[in-house]
């Protein structure tokens, strides 16, 4: 998962095995090896809040999670529905959440309607990269899970103790 920050085996606490601590270096090293890390230039096809967006979110994720180049196309996608909730809010300011028909009745803005389908979209997107408060929390819950593991045989020894 591209939301994951991967901490190096050399500072995990708890109480792991030597085949877990194997495990994780071996999921280290290919991270490293297999997948460039992302690259920071903006995309030639992103202009204005896609461009700002792809600027402020690209080396966050550089530096905190294992996102790389094969993740390129996914996040260039989140940059471009973001500069299309963008656009569209400020046509929804322009113009106010109805507008008129050619026969004189109100109707809902397109606009409105685009703008709520790039928000679903981005938030798919955001949730594998960690963009979001809940995603972020997930990742965080998985981290401490990870600091200790859990003892199958602390049940055990809880029961017999009393």
């Amino acid at each position: 998962m591209a939301g994951a920050k991967i901490k190096p085996v050399e500072s995990l606490k708890g109480h792991w095995t030597k085949t877990q601590l194997a495990d994780r270096q071996e999921v280290q090293n290919n991270l490293q090896k297999n997948y460039d890390s992302i690259d920071e230039t903006v995309p030639e096809e992103l202009h204005g809040y896609a461009r700002k967006e792809w600027q402020k979110i690209v080396p966050l994720l550089k530096k905190e999670t294992p996102a790389s180049n094969l993740d390129r196309s996914q996040l260039i996608n989140y940059c471009v529905l973001a500069q299309t909730v963008h656009t569209c809010q400020k046509y929804i300011l322009q113009d106010g959440l109805c507008v008129m028909t050619s026969q004189g009745t109100k109707k809902i803005n397109p606009y409105f309607n685009m703008q709520d389908k790039a928000i679903k979209n981005m938030r798919a997107i955001a949730s594998d990269f960690g963009l979001n408060i809940s995603s972020r929390a997930k990742l965080e819950n998985q981290k401490v899970k990870q600091q200790d593991p859990e003892d199958p045989f602390a049940d055990f020894l809880e029961d017999d103790a009393g």
